[in-house]
């Protein structure tokens, strides 16, 4: 599994593996926001601004209760579909996020945790199939699949967060180190 998964990021990380993760984001990001009749933006009017729950760091079970209830029938029928992108959405912003941690951190000690994005998507599947789960039985609802719901959801937002500064350090201490390396060598040369 480990070779599968580096030669995986060692394929993606190509500039045309690159640019189709860049290509697929986007897609998705415009599924979600405008491109489908069951975008986020659709189901916030319906439910007269209540977005997703992906989309917060935690719900609690009254929280969900009344998103679901603002839904009415219309909003959770479009948000049942609307999962339907979710599900396959996961794994493409794990395998962006996980080569451009691949490209910064390769050959470090830090290459360990190019795999965070991976874990948070995973996170993000058990949270859709309790959602999923939770709105089948709305209202009546079970609080500990809400509960748990609750904090994969925060497990995925605070893993994605992680990754994300992770990500953010390596590209400055690359560029420092990039910098402080040409600075030498100008030195040795002169």
């Amino acid at each position: 599994m480990k070779k599968f998964f580096g030669k995986y990021l060692w394929v993606l990380s190509r500039p045309w593996g690159i640019t189709l993760l860049v290509i697929l984001q986007g897609l998705f990001m415009a599924a979600f926001h405008g491109l489908f009749p069951f975008s986020v933006e659709k189901i916030e009017k319906v439910s007269g601004g209540f977005g997703i729950p992906d989309a917060r760091i935690y719900y609690s079970f009254t929280q969900l209760q009344e998103i679901f209830q603002h839904y009415g029938d219309a909003g959770r029928h479009l948000y049942l579909k609307l999962q339907w992108i979710d599900m396959f959405y996961p794994l493409v912003y794990a395998s962006l996020f996980s080569v451009l941690l691949y490209l910064v951190f390769n050959r470090t000690r830090l290459y360990k945790l190019v795999v965070l994005p991976f874990v948070a998507a995973a996170f993000d599947y058990a949270e859709n199939i309790l959602l999923r789960i939770s709105l089948h039985s709305f209202p009546h609802m079970s609080p500990t699949v809400v509960h748990i719901s609750g904090v994969i959801t925060y497990m995925k937002w605070l893993l994605l967060f992680f990754a994300f500064f992770l990500l953010i350090f390596g590209v400055v201490w690359k560029t420092i180190r990039y910098f402080r390396n040409r600075r030498k060598s100008k030195e040795g040369q002169g």
